[in-house]
């Protein structure tokens, strides 16, 4: 059975308790890693997983708690059977590949890397084995920051996964009847209602819920947690349910969940 294991659930200033987003999407064929932040390889560890565990990863944009654990991910599978399949768009992969270049100048042009440059213009299919279909659509991103929200059809089952952005249809349109989306939740109305999330291109955990009822969704996981919020989950999933019977769950680092 497929499923998604929670490596981390916090956003860029996450310590302690949350650790930067990172996701491990799995099904019958295959596992792919969300993110690679600063504490991916811990991360892993205690997931059990090992670097050359890890055969594709997906990056949603070039910020630094997405992306800064990559060339030590890219270290730790040097001698690796399978060389590592990045998916991601090219201002993402062009970030990534600078990354490697300055942390290990001498080892980077031995990392078994295959890039596989996502659109950046609109939506893109891939086909990653042939039960599992990734799907991905832009979503509003801060200037010069291309981001991309995904989704994954693994077998007859469908989680979408939306960081670091306001609501918006694109994100309702791939979601359209997912079984799970994961979508960010960095402020909460209830517990910040001055708060302007969309100025920095974020959400509330009201608007994670909103996107959900909107795209038909069965279940939704908030992530990405803001550190003044994340101590408060069960404000968070009423905040998100808002009165209706949306099954809203904000998983813990570690915590896995079924499709």
């Amino acid at each position: 059975m497929g499923g998604v294991t929670f490596l981390g659930t916090g956003g860029a200033f996450s310590a302690g308790r949350r650790s930067n987003l990172a996701l491990l999407i799995e099904g019958s064929d295959l596992r792919t890693l969300v993110e690679a932040g600063p504490a991916i390889m811990e991360q892993l560890a205690r997931a059990h997983i090992s670097g050359a565990g890890i055969e594709r990863i997906f990056v949603t944009h070039s910020h630094g708690d997405h992306t800064l654990g990559f060339p030590v991910l890219a270290l730790n599978r040097l001698g690796a059977s399978s060389p590592l399949r990045v998916y991601a768009g090219r201002n993402t992969i062009a970030t990534l590949e600078k990354l490697c270049a300055l942390a290990y100048p001498n080892f980077a042009h031995r990392f078994n890397l295959q890039w596989h440059e996502l659109s950046e213009e609109g939506t893109d299919d891939v086909v990653l084995a042939p039960s599992v279909t990734l799907r991905t659509a832009m979503v509003p991103h801060p200037r010069g920051i291309p981001t991309l929200a995904a989704r994954w059809d693994l077998s007859g089952q469908s989680v979408t996964v939306a960081t670091d952005t306001f609501p918006c249809d694109a994100t309702a349109e791939l979601a359209r009847g997912s079984d799970l989306l994961i979508h960010e939740a960095s402020f909460s109305a209830t517990l910040q209602p001055d708060a302007a999330p969309a100025a920095h291109f974020h959400s509330t955990a009201r608007e994670a819920g909103e996107i959900a009822r909107q795209a038909g969704c069965l279940r939704l996981a908030l992530v990405h947690l803001g550190p003044e919020i994340s101590h408060r989950p069960d404000v968070l999933i009423e905040e998100a349910r808002a009165g209706t019977d949306l099954q809203v769950v904000v998983p813990e680092d570690g915590e896995r969940i079924c499709l």
